[in-house]
């Protein structure tokens, strides 16, 4: 009787480490596959953080370029500025006087203040803070236009 509780057991035992075996298998085999889907998750998430920064700095890149609109319409002025100093004998003068005023208030908007003011309102508004003084060609109607505008706002 004793041999048989002993080869019953010895039966047990080998289900046991087949059934053992088995399931190393297959958490084997179940690690494997979680290891490769991991793997190929890290893979395209690292390609998609490669295509985030190619398009963050494609974008940066854009924002610094001038559109062909832009170049166009420099262009445009450019050639009317040309062909204003030749046919008008008086503009050449008065042009280079505008731009050294339109230059020295750029500047002066630049610094101090008045960016602030440029970056809370629009640049219309600011403008209308620090007006230029009138110029003596300048039309008495244009005066007026002037101070119809500062008292709407």
């Amino acid at each position: 009787m004793l041999w048989r509780f002993w080869i019953r057991s010895l039966i047990k035992q080998l289900g046991a480490a087949r059934q053992q075996k088995q399931l190393k298998d297959h958490l084997h085999t179940q690690m494997e596959i979680t290891a490769k889907g991991t793997q190929s998750t890290q893979n395209e998430l690292e390609s998609l953080k490669q295509q985030n920064e190619n398009l963050r700095i494609t974008v940066a890149t854009l924002k610094n370029k001038p559109g062909k609109a832009e170049l166009r319409t420099l262009q445009l002025y450019d050639l009317a500025i040309r062909m204003m100093h030749e046919k008008a004998p008086g503009f050449a003068p008065a042009w280079e006087n505008v731009l050294k005023d339109a230059e020295q208030e750029m500047h002066k908007t630049d610094t101090g203040v008045l960016p602030l003011i440029r970056k809370v309102l629009n640049p219309g508004a600011a403008r209308d803070i620090t007006p230029l003084p009138p110029t003596e060609s300048s039309p008495p109607e244009a005066e007026s236009a002037d101070d119809r505008s500062e008292t709407t706002l």
